[in-house]
């Protein structure tokens, strides 16, 4: 099996075990009398949630949840004027998207890049998805859970998780499939985007590595739709595409 192949045993494996057991949780914690039954933000599927400015961890109740370490920075592009897009957002329909799928608008960027990881922990524990996402992308070195972590995220439709795999893997010569795999993963997820950034930051396959990433890229999808299904027990919300402006000349 090559390299770009464990990416799916990964996820069929660690991430299974991982759902599982916050399935056990949710069981353990559940009264034993029969109530009225009430969705969780767990239970209900992303695309029946109110549009987020990015997937948030598994919610506490409010009174529950530590103090957010930085709480001037807004957690969505809503309403932010003069700042500089880091991730393209060029109209506001893609700025949606961004914030939708999990990317840090301008603020968090510039402040979550420098902070430490304690500030970092303590903001993801208040319910912060992008910081939950960096703290992982930091952690892909030393924490063997942090790529599952990022791929469950991914599966919940965060596609800056797995951009942050994208990097991490292009960054070694001998996981440069497994980054084009993933790559074209996101493409297919609705960043039509990756297609300008893959040649730039991933390079040196050969034909054949390239044709067996392409291969790998539509197993990991599949396998990630299925620990959609396996989590919250519905199809996936249909793809939904990057907006983008296309500059015309002349």
């Amino acid at each position: 099996m090559g390299r770009a192949g464990k990416l799916a045993v990964l996820l069929l494996g660690a991430a299974a075990v991982f759902v599982a057991g916050v399935q056990v949780g949710q069981r353990q914690a559940r009264p034993a009398q029969r109530e009225p039954a009430v969705a969780s933000r767990q239970d209900v599927p992303p695309a029946a949630r109110p549009v987020a400015a990015a997937p948030a961890l598994p919610a506490r109740p409010a009174a529950a949840r530590p103090p957010h370490p930085f709480p001037d920075v807004p957690q969505s592009r809503q309403g932010m004027v003069g700042e500089t897009e880091p991730f393209g957002g060029d109209s506001p329909e893609e700025a949606e998207w961004l914030d939708r799928h999990g990317y840090p608008n301008a603020r968090q960027w510039r402040r979550y890049v420098t902070a430490t990881d304690l500030q970092l922990e303590q903001a993801a524990a208040a319910g912060d998805g992008v910081a939950r996402t960096l703290l992982d992308a930091r952690r892909l070195r030393t924490d063997p859970q942090a790529e599952t972590r990022l791929l469950v995220a991914g599966a919940d439709g965060n596609l800056f998780a797995l951009n942050q795999l994208v990097a991490f893997k292009a960054s070694r010569r001998d996981q440069m499939a497994e980054a084009y795999a993933l790559s074209r993963v996101v493409e297919m997820r609705g960043d039509l985007m990756q297609s300008l950034s893959r040649p730039v930051m991933i390079f040196g396959l050969s034909d054949s590595e390239r044709l067996l990433a392409e291969a790998e890229a539509l197993s990991l999808n599949h396998q990630l739709n299925e620990l959609y299904r396996q989590k919250y027990g519905v199809a996936p919300p249909p793809v939904q595409q990057r907006p983008y402006q296309v500059d015309e000349e002349g």
